[in-house]
């Protein structure tokens, strides 16, 4: 029953094949933390990064929630506070389900995938942001919608997840399980992450986008 695999081969829970990246007991650690600190309230005052990987016509999008919160004073966890996957959802009610939690919450940044353009296109439309944006020239000062460019950050992002992962920084409860499962299934190549043996990897992508608000010094 101690088995990684004990779920997915007694209990048929869909989990996928165990990944490379995260190690089982890695994942374990950081879902105990985020069970021991998932009731403390959202603060308005913290830094809140919001994540969304667009799926096209026949694809998933995937959102998270993310906040900066301090258990104890000498203490840094980015704990996830809410996550979704919407099978071939309409691009304008995600960006009105976006607009509902910025005017929720305060402190809250907004990355997504800049390939696609249109859809980010249509969330600056409904922030008033301009359309002329370079994937360069993103800067959190100016804007509210950060378009990522996967195809230079890929690598760079996979290795911050890596190390918020590795170090206890990033914690997650356990009813976000999709995205647990995305972590345990997550196989990558030289930093290049393989979506055919990663289940749910459209939740990871936006988590590994919102974990760029935060910085480990």
């Amino acid at each position: 029953m101690a088995s990684p695999s004990f779920k997915r081969e007694y209990c048929l829970a869909y989990e996928g094949q165990i990944g490379n990246v995260f190690t089982p007991m890695q994942i374990d650690e950081i879902v105990k933390l985020g069970n021991k600190y998932k009731d403390i309230p959202i603060d308005q005052m913290t830094i809140k990064s919001l994540a969304v990987d667009w799926g096209f016509s026949s694809s998933q999008t995937g959102i998270v929630l993310l906040e900066h919160i301090n258990p104890s004073p000498r203490e840094d966890k980015i704990i996830v506070r809410y996550t979704q996957i919407i099978s071939k959802g309409d691009l304008n009610q995600i960006c009105d389900k976006i607009w509902d939690f910025y005017l929720k919450y305060q402190n809250l940044y907004i990355f997504c995938d800049g390939s696609n353009r249109a859809a980010t296109n249509l969330l600056k439309i409904k922030f008033g942001e301009s359309l002329d944006w370079q994937p360069e020239e993103v800067n959190p000062q100016s804007m509210r919608i950060l378009p990522v460019n996967f195809n230079t950050e890929h690598k760079n992002m996979l290795s911050h997840l890596q190390t918020m992962v590795s170090q206890k920084y990033l914690i997650i409860p356990e009813e976000h399980k999709e995205l647990i499962i995305s972590l345990k299934t997550a196989f990558a190549r030289e930093l290049t992450l393989d979506k055919d043996q990663t289940s749910y990897d459209y939740v990871f992508d936006a988590l590994r986008m919102g974990l760029k608000a935060y910085e480990i010094k």
